[in-house]
């Protein structure tokens, strides 16, 4: 009897207003599609602004998976009322953004467009439950990692100059300019900042902060486990050029190139995101589902 109750309750779980949030979906897509066209659907190395393929998939996944029981419909018409000035907001913004398009004026608008959208599908309530969703939409606002891009060939340098240290420490016949290495009569090899991109580390960050944001435990286990991912990250890609030095070292360029495709970014980005997943007990953490 215990079983079938459990099996009743968790069953109910999933029963959450599917139409409404389909809605809302469309009613975004509708308004937005010139804005979202101009998304990537894939993370660029060249392309520090590409994460935001990451944000828009993230923010229906969470919603579905961990939101599904805050999402409630209720006939109050002052959802309604108080979604007209969040609404306009949005179309203000979405006006001015033909006029000052440097500032990306039509991302900025979207956490008020969906908190309007929020409002007139669902209830005052939920959008009081989902305003960290609300502020995770505005990720999607490219000026805001400005300063962060500013700093792609001082990471560049720094990940260059990680790299180097085992072969000053053990003595490799290998010269370094720069971010070149050069060794006897090889084809030098160079770390290019496309080799170090960070919109694979803002894209890692994007995923892994809702995880981070619903999970169980304590705030300091929640930052140590996003901020030792994200510092993950990049440990790997830097063993990835690591080793291709030494295969190149060892082996010449063709076959350091070879290792070089094969171990891809993207390869390296979905081992660190399942391996951030699966360490979520040895901090202490609990998914809330």
């Amino acid at each position: 009897m215990r079983k079938k109750t459990q099996e009743r309750k968790k069953s109910s779980d999933w029963k959450f207003p599917v139409l409404s949030l389909l809605l809302l979906i469309l009613f975004i897509l509708l308004v937005y599609y010139q804005t979202f066209s101009g998304f990537k659907l894939y993370i660029d190395d060249a392309d520090a602004y590409s994460y935001r393929a990451v944000i828009p998939p993230m923010f229906i996944i969470t919603l579905i998976f961990f939101y599904r029981n805050d999402l409630q419909v209720d006939k109050d018409p002052k959802r309604v009322m108080l979604s007209l000035p969040l609404f306009a907001i949005a179309a203000a913004l979405l006006y001015s953004a033909s006029y000052w398009p440097i500032y990306m004026l039509e991302t900025f608008s979207l956490p008020f467009f969906v908190a309007g959208g929020i409002l007139l599908f669902f209830s005052i309530s939920t959008l009081k439950k989902l305003l960290f969703m609300l502020f995770y939409l505005f990720l999607l606002w490219a000026p805001l990692f400005q300063p962060l891009v500013s700093t792609q060939q001082t990471l560049t340098n720094l990940t260059t100059d990680f790299v180097s240290l085992p072969f000053n420490i053990l003595n490799f016949s290998i010269e370094r300019d720069g971010n070149i290495f050069r060794s006897g009569s090889k084809i030098s090899l160079e770390v290019v900042q496309q080799c170090v991109p960070l919109s694979a580390m803002i894209a890692l960050f994007c995923f892994l902060l809702p995880f981070a944001y619903v999970a169980r435990g304590e705030i300091k286990n929640r930052l140590l486990w996003l901020v030792f991912w994200i510092a993950g990250g990049w440990m790997l890609n830097s063993l990835r050029i690591l080793l291709v030095i030494l295969i190149w070292y060892y082996s010449g360029i063709s076959q350091a190139l070879q290792v070089f495709h094969a171990l891809g970014g993207n390869i390296i980005f979905d081992l660190t995101l399942v391996a951030s997943l699966l360490s979520f007990r040895y901090f202490k953490l609990e998914f809330p589902i």
